[in-house]
């Protein structure tokens, strides 16, 4: 009997697509931001990994468990981007956190730069009174760090590509009318930035269908066009 794996409970309601998971809703202020992503084994690339951080696991879970960071310089990185305070040790009442691992964590993704010129940002929830985590890719230009892309979510994997320029599977975190909802999605470098490719799974599982899969990648990127959850 085929399987049936439903996107999220209001894409569904809203586009018309079977559903039976209004037992299964969570209250934005409930969600664990930790919890595991919903990629199956089959579904994972697993790769030696490399020198870069992070390198390329089947599953990247930032915990923000460090006591400091691998190198000294990532904290200039930090002051670099203006993103914390390098000047305080706990996070403020406003959201601003010191320049920590306990609240910041680097990854690479691109094997012809040094990290210090193009490295992923994974921000813990709270930092700057944000309500999820958020990944931010910068790249260096002219000297100077640009954002690259944002996506409100966090990594989950890396995979290899032949251009050296990381493919990543992130998920992509929303609210719907109070209530928490998660998209795994592949983005892909291409035109100097991330691009969304297609969905690969959601809270209730992964898209395990041609068709399933065709319909979810369409509806979800439409959600997060609207919503500017990758930008």
């Amino acid at each position: 009997m085929q399987k049936k794996i439903w996107i999220s409970v209001i894409l569904l309601t809203l586009f018309g697509l079977e559903a039976c998971v209004e037992d299964k809703k969570v209250k934005d202020s409930e969600i664990n931001d930790t919890d595991s992503f919903t990629l199956s084994p089959e579904d994972t690339l697993s790769t030696d990994s490399t020198k870069y951080y992070g390198g390329y696991n089947s599953e990247i879970s930032t915990l923000f468990d460090k006591s400091e960071f691998p190198e000294a310089y990532m904290e200039q990185l930090l002051s670099e981007i203006k993103i914390c305070n390098p000047q305080i040790e706990t996070i403020q009442a406003d959201g601003v956190a010191p320049c920590s691992p306990s609240y910041f964590q680097f990854y690479s993704y691109n094997k012809h730069r040094k990290i210090e010129d193009a490295f992923m940002l994974q921000i813990k929830k709270g930092v700057n009174g944000f309500p999820y985590r958020r990944l931010l890719i910068f790249t260096r230009e002219n000297g100077i760090l640009v954002k690259m892309n944002g996506i409100i979510g966090y990594l989950v994997e890396k995979r290899p590509s032949p251009s050296g320029i990381d493919d990543l599977v992130v998920a992509v975190v929303d609210n719907i009318g109070g209530y928490y909802d998660r998209y795994d999605v592949l983005i892909r470098y291409e035109n100097g930035k991330y691009q969304f490719v297609e969905a690969l799974g959601d809270l209730e599982g992964t898209f395990d269908t041609k068709e399933l899969k065709a319909e979810a990648t369409k509806q979800i990127k439409e959600r997060i066009e609207e919503k500017e959850l990758i930008f």
